[in-house]
């Protein structure tokens, strides 16, 4: 059972690790500027103060020199990735993988060279303890290269003791020492991590909830504004093209029309072929619709069988003609249907429409058109069907 959840919880770090690894990367590189000024002008004073400094004996001579040919090290490493990270300069991500890296990498190394230099005069081992904290609470590192990292990293600090510090009960306590301080990297380690994996999961929740809600809107949206069998305009989307049209006509003095459609005869088609067949038949002549006006108009289903156009920039005698056209070419078209036996039936269907002119001076211009377009529907249709007829008042 531990087994198992220790290898859940592996595999979980590095599924994260693959999500979010470079972006981590970005995190932690945008913190590196800031760090390497510090340890630049850290550098500079010590080489300032030690270069000032004279003493008697040899081993303290000895500590001198070390510390200031490490600083002077330091101070052109530190320096030269000052220039690297400064936030004006644009950097891919594998140039800052690896720059940060650098800098990991010299902060402990710095801290190990400097504590086994400082084993010549004292037994502290301060800055040991004082990289490892700052490595742990600036790098972004998943916690099994931490883990990894940090016994590498104290394999070379009690080498490196091991070289000055000759007093065995002091070596002893310094790696004990060593040992807790690069315990506590591990640790800030893995809060940094979970607290930096933590926030970009929830960002990333965040995100994708608002992405629903917003697909969600999208979708009631178009459930109230869009025909359901068809995905045409309905009523409701055309009286909102209308109000946008009316501003347009009155600002520009265009001239609009509407064209109100019905199909005839349509309920033998129900009878006859079922009213699955008739739904088909209303989402073909849908489309049929939208492909023979232009990208411009607007086409909806106002109910039932019977459908409406807005045509833009259309005076009535062209409107009349754009009727006249949608009449013949769906007289000359084929439907493609099925009975309820599924058996293929070849449909021809023909329309009665209606003509009317939009008044942009109005005010309830779609309502007063459509009236005025189902006048001259009714007039289509007692005069024999399959013809269109124009409102005269709309003449």
């Amino acid at each position: 059972m531990l087994l198992n959840k220790i290898k859940s919880r592996i595999s979980q770090i590095l599924r994260d690790h693959h999500t979010f690894g470079d972006e981590l990367v970005g995190k932690s590189f945008s913190r590196m500027f800031i760090l390497s000024v510090i340890a630049t002008l850290v550098s500079a004073a010590h080489i300032l103060v030690f270069g000032g400094l004279s003493f008697e004996t040899d081993i303290e001579q000895q500590w001198r020199l070390g510390i200031l040919l490490y600083h002077s090290v330091m101070f052109v490493l530190f320096g030269t990735l000052t220039l690297l990270t400064r936030p004006s300069r644009q950097v891919s991500i594998s140039t800052r993988r690896r720059i940060t890296r650098v800098i990991h990498a010299s902060v402990l190394v710095a801290g190990v060279v400097v504590t086994s230099i400082d084993q010549l005069v004292t037994p502290a081992v301060t800055p040991f303890l004082v990289a490892c904290t700052v490595a742990g609470a600036l790098f972004i590192v998943n916690p099994l290269t931490a883990l990894i990292l940090y016994s590498l990293l104290f394999g070379f600090y009690a080498f490196a003791l091991s070289l000055t510090q000759g007093i065995e009960t002091i070596l002893i306590s310094n790696l004990v020492n060593g040992l807790t301080a690069c315990g506590i990297a591990i640790g800030l380690s893995w809060v940094l991590w979970q607290q930096n994996i933590r926030t970009l999961q929830q960002r990333d929740l965040i995100h994708q909830q608002k992405l629903e809600l917003e697909l969600s809107n999208r979708q009631l949206e178009q459930l109230a504004t869009r025909d359901d069998l068809t995905g045409l305009a309905n009523r409701r989307m055309l009286q909102m093209v209308a109000t946008e049209e009316q501003t347009q006509m009155n600002r520009h003095k265009m001239p609009a029309c509407l064209l109100l459609l019905d199909l005839d005869l349509f309920k033998n088609i129900n009878d006859e072929l079922g009213h699955p067949a008739g739904d088909e038949l209303l989402r073909q002549l849908a489309e049929l619709l939208t492909q023979t006006v232009r990208a411009s108009d607007r086409v909806a289903r106002w109910g039932g069988e019977e459908f409406a156009i807005l045509l833009r920039n259309t005076d009535a005698d062209q409107g009349m003609q754009v009727a006249e056209n949608i009449r013949a070419f769906i007289e000359q078209h084929r439907f493609e249907l099925a009975n309820q036996k599924g058996v293929a039936h070849e449909v021809a269907l023909t329309v009665s429409i209606g003509v009317a002119r939009l008044d942009a001076t109005a005010e309830d211009m779609l309502d007063h058109a459509y009236r005025e377009a189902d006048l001259a529907l009714y007039a289509a249709k007692a005069g024999g069907r399959n013809r269109v007829v124009l409102r005269a008042s709309a003449a």
